[in-house]
């Protein structure tokens, strides 16, 4: 039981829940207030009679009640009227306070069954909860006024995105996405204008499209419907309504299952003040039914994304159709093609385009390029062994005979001094078995030296070989021998790899469709990535019979001429471009000979 008006007051203006909810919780509190045996609360629309009242709450809940007329006759309800208060047939009446709704005064009245017969304290306990549905409806419109805004900072911000898509497609996709989270749907799809009618365009969590399906025709159709009527359908809602058509709606729904749907036309005027279709947003949820502002918020959406996805509509697709639309506007009416002289420019411009296709053009092949250099050296460890010095890397520039990079001596070394020792005592030995006239054991002493000094030999020439030396003058292209001090290395292994810079040629990769234009001698411009503004004219010298995978095609290796005076900057392994000049072909041939070799292969003509 609620102890104080105050207290009720203050509960039922802060009530959240549903309307439904709100009336019996005022009957309740009346009720308690008054310690009556029974709260009635009866509303009407407008103002007249005593007939046509309805029972908006009764507390404690019965069976039936009973009619507003005998509870309160007309001269009682004139008396109410008058003096704020009427009693009559032991039952106390007191008006409540309603606004208005859609324009019409509304009505209602309190009827207190076998309150406490203290009038004077009850109506001043009771008064404050007359107002209680004023209250209720103030707080009410202050909670849509806040959705209202959180809406409008949405649809802003969901606009703000599709500014900054860059692309129709994709700004498309983000749209429809941001309506499926925002209104909790399970699938939104865009539909817009095309040149064959209206065509699906995006479906929300969804990257790609599929239009040839039974469903998506059915969209389409949809969009259409809603179009061609110029308002919104709602399903099954629309379905009731008479004035509407909804025969594609009702196709989709028995082959979709939605549940409830809305398809929201979004048309625009052009400068003559033409409605214009652009196209329609298709909406389904199966939890429920869209509200009267939800509804609005999504009409909302749709104004403020139509412009933007025009302009990118404009902006993005075939190039030929954008400038088309970009030129249009600028035509002046008199030369537009649906005039006459407009439809005799136009003759004239395909004629001019045709005759233009006939026109002999220099035809030149393209093909990469790629420096390389007859003069390739090696060098690898002469004995295994560990690098102990160097200082070339990689683009030094070395002569021949210079030192590349040494290989540790220590070991050697005690290897060389072992075997001079091993000499000396040999020699000694055969010395003394000479002197003592054993000829046999000097022989054996002497051939044990003769060993020992082949053996010094070995030694000695690795000792002069530790030091590798450039075999020719080039350039360092492989191999960095400073940065591997310390490194162990076995025989054999490369090092160092060098390439001589006085015989660089230049070998193009010519793909096999373009071989059979290739003649000798023809003249060939090669431009490198290093110096692209710099062009060197060489000409072509040889076709290579060595076929290579490239970039998904088979080319082969076409040497060219060497030139007159060679750059100073060139190096190995530099690559460009190359056109290859062939003769002069028309323009529609220079245009159209890849698509009509591939259709030879394909058809076999």
């Amino acid at each position: 039981m609620i102890e104080t008006s105050t207290d009720a007051l203050a509960s039922l203006a802060g009530f959240t829940g549903p309307v439904a909810e709100f009336w019996p919780a005022l009957a309740e509190a009346a009720r308690a207030e008054a310690r009556a045996k029974e709260a009635l609360i009866y509303v009407r629309a407008t103002e007249g009679e005593a007939g046509g009242w309805r029972l908006m709450a009764r507390a404690p809940k019965g069976q039936t009640a009973p009619e507003f007329a005998a509870l309160c006759p007309v001269h009682v309800l004139t008396d109410l009227t008058r003096e704020g208060f009427a009693e009559h047939a032991g039952a106390l009446l007191m008006p409540v306070h309603l606004g208005r709704s859609g324009g019409a005064r509304q009505r209602a009245v309190m009827v207190l069954r076998g309150a406490r017969p203290d009038r004077a304290a009850l109506l001043a306990r009771l008064m404050p909860l007359t107002a209680a549905p004023l209250c209720f409806e103030a707080e009410r419109g202050s909670r849509r006024a806040g959705r209202d805004a959180e809406r409008m900072a949405q649809t802003i911000d969901l606009t703000a995105r599709l500014q900054g898509a860059g692309e129709f497609g994709r700004a498309a996709l983000i749209w429809v996405n941001g309506l499926a989270e925002q209104f909790a749907c399970d699938q939104v799809t865009l539909i817009w204008r095309a040149r064959a009618g209206m065509r699906l365009r995006a479906v929300s969590h969804a990257e790609g499209v599929e239009r040839r399906t039974e469903a998506s025709a059915l969209a389409e159709q949809c969009a259409e419907e809603a179009l061609a009527q110029s308002g919104e359908i709602l399903w099954p809602e629309s379905a009731r309504d008479d004035t509407l058509v909804t025969h594609s709606h009702g196709q989709y729904a028995a082959l979709a299952h939605p549940g409830h749907m809305i398809t929201l036309p979004m048309i625009t005027e052009d400068d003559r003040g033409r409605a214009q279709s652009l196209g329609a947003v298709l909406l389904e949820r199966r939890r429920g039914g869209f509200t009267a502002t939800e509804q609005w918020a999504l009409r909302l959406h749709c104004d403020m994304a139509q412009a933007p996805l025009q302009r990118l509509e404009r902006e993005t697709g075939w190039l030929i159709p954008r400038v088309g639309r970009a030129i249009a506007p600028s035509i002046p009416g008199l030369l537009k093609p649906r005039t006459a002289p407009g439809r005799t420019l136009l003759a004239l411009a395909a004629a001019l385009a045709i005759a233009a296709a006939f026109i002999p053009l220099p035809f030149r092949i393209t093909a990469a390029v790629v420096l390389r250099t007859d003069a390739m050296a090696y060098i690898s460890a002469p004995f295994d062994g560990y690098v102990s010095e160097s200082n070339r890397i990689l683009g030094d520039v070395v002569a021949p005979g210079d030192a590349l990079f040494d290989l540790d001596r220590s070991e050697l070394e005690l290897e060389r001094n072992a075997l001079l020792a091993e000499l000396a005592q040999a020699n000694r030995e055969a010395e003394i078995q000479r002197a003592a006239g054993k000829l046999s054991e000097m022989q054996i002493a002497r051939a044990r030296a003769v060993e020992i000094t082949t053996e010094l030999r070995r030694v000695d020439l690795r000792l002069a070989a530790a030091t590798a030396r450039a075999p020719i003058a080039g350039i360092v292209v492989e191999g960095e021998p400073a940065k591997m001090i310390g490194e162990p290395v076995r025989r054999g292994d490369p090092v160092v790899t060098l390439a001589a810079l006085s015989s660089l040629y230049v070998e193009a990769a010519v793909s096999e469709r373009d071989l059979s234009f290739l003649r000798e001698g023809q003249q060939t411009d090669v431009s490198l990535l290093a110096r692209p503004d710099t062009s060197v004219p060489l000409a072509v010298r040889t076709v290579i019979p060595a076929a290579a995978a490239q970039d998904g095609e088979t080319v082969f290796p076409v040497r060219l001429t060497q030139p007159e005076d060679q750059p100073d900057w060139w190096l190995p392994g530099m690559t460009g471009v190359a056109k290859i000049s062939v003769d002069h072909r028309p323009l529609y041939w220079i245009a159209s000979r890849r698509l009509v070799d591939y259709l030879r292969l394909l058809l076999w003509v």
